[in-house]
């Protein structure tokens, strides 16, 4: 049952004023206080510009007010794993504030009964989070094999993204020396996008190279019964994989199979489970990573997402990954850090990720760049 936006606009005004008591409170340390009351401030103003019946200024789309309170709850997640130096207790009350909204976001309607911009002024007033098109949200054409250096290509897709928004998604289809292909982070699957990489090669690897990217797995599995799936390692202990029963034939390792010569393998570690197999072409100096950077452009955004990917610092053109994951990154960062160092002593010529403008040239440069958050 979803939880009306008569009540969820109830909610958006007793989180601001709890937050802003807490913001006042003597017995928490300055720097959370500063947090809450920066987080109540913005959880307070967009409530008042949303199209909803607790709006005042139909500014927003309800859509887009979603987007903003699950971004709210995840920097208080981030800011209570980032300040390590604050007490348990401090940071525990910022994690519960921040877990709480993500969880009334998710249960949450979309679909206001009244507002006070419903039923009155142009259509477009009310920003929303649907852009004017997929070809502006992604990178055409779109489920078709691109070439990007030899025997390196790409695949641009679409997904579903927060809220019934599109995001970019995009595949990495390496040809291996015996002539073999290897789809690393498979997006959509389709018959003629399967068509046109048979004129590639067989389709004999499929890898998961994070906890994420591994949801197309198994329309591939189905149509290429004889390809092989890698995946990251841990991937197969995840709640959402075992229920899904997606068949995970091998984790990856420090060491590449025989048939993937050419190419190198590095291991970026995090907390609370998360990493990412990151995967080096040697014969192209072509870098391909999935979630370890993301570099999504502006103007391909829903105009009401743009500011909160801004705020992640998700936006090109050195765009980082978002900040609570840069956060579950730094649980390990001493490690982490040595692996992205790794990454750069590669040298790189070209960086290709699964969201945004990958790095067609100075892939070094760029990546050092992305990767300041970690390195600095």
């Amino acid at each position: 049952m979803k939880i009306p936006t008569r009540l969820h606009g109830a909610i958006d005004y007793a989180v601001a004023s709890l937050l802003g008591s807490l913001a006042v409170s003597g017995t928490l340390p300055r720097p959370v206080r500063r947090v809450m009351g920066t987080a109540s401030a913005f959880h307070g103003s967009y409530a008042v510009l949303t199209d909803y019946e607790a709006g005042l200024r139909p500014v927003l789309g309800m859509r887009a007010h979603l987007l903003l309170d699950a971004a709210g709850g995840a920097a208080l997640c981030g800011a209570a794993l980032l300040m390590r130096r604050q007490p348990a207790g401090s940071r525990a009350l910022l994690l519960a504030v921040g877990a709480s909204e993500l969880l009334v976001t998710a249960f949450s309607s979309a679909s206001p009964v009244s507002g006070p911009g419903q039923g009155s002024g142009p259509v477009g007033r009310v920003l929303d989070l649907h852009p004017p098109s997929a070809e502006q949200v992604g990178y055409p054409p779109v489920d078709t094999p691109k070439p990007v250096a030899g025997d390196v290509f790409v695949v641009d897709s679409l997904m579903p993204g927060p809220l019934g928004s599109a995001l970019p998604v995009r595949m990495t289809v390496i040809r291996l020396p015996g002539g073999d292909l290897l789809l690393h982070s498979p997006t959509r699957f389709s018959y003629p996008l399967k068509a046109q990489l048979e004129t590639l090669g067989r389709i004999r690897h499929l890898v998961a190279p994070n906890v994420a990217h591994w949801m197309f797995l198994q329309d591939w599995q189905r149509a290429c019964p004889d390809a092989v799936t890698w995946a990251a390692p841990g991937l197969r202990e995840r709640g959402p994989v075992r229920r899904s029963r997606v068949r995970l034939d091998n984790d990856l390792g420090d060491v590449p199979p025989p048939e993937w010569e050419g190419i190198t393998l590095v291991t970026v570690p995090g907390g609370l489970g998360f990493l990412e197999v990151a995967l080096f072409h040697e014969p192209s100096r072509t870098l391909v990573l999935t979630d370890l950077v993301l570099n999504l452009e502006a103007q391909k955004l829903p105009a009401a997402l743009r500011p909160v990917a801004r705020l992640l610092g998700t936006t090109a053109p050195d765009g980082m990954p978002a900040t609570y994951l840069r956060a579950v990154i730094r649980l390990r960062r001493a490690s982490a850090a040595r692996a992205a160092r790794r990454l750069l002593d590669l040298r790189p010529e070209r960086v290709v990720f699964a969201h945004g403008a990958w790095f067609e040239r100075d892939g070094t440069a760029a990546l050092r760049r992305s990767l300041r958050w970690l390195l600095d």
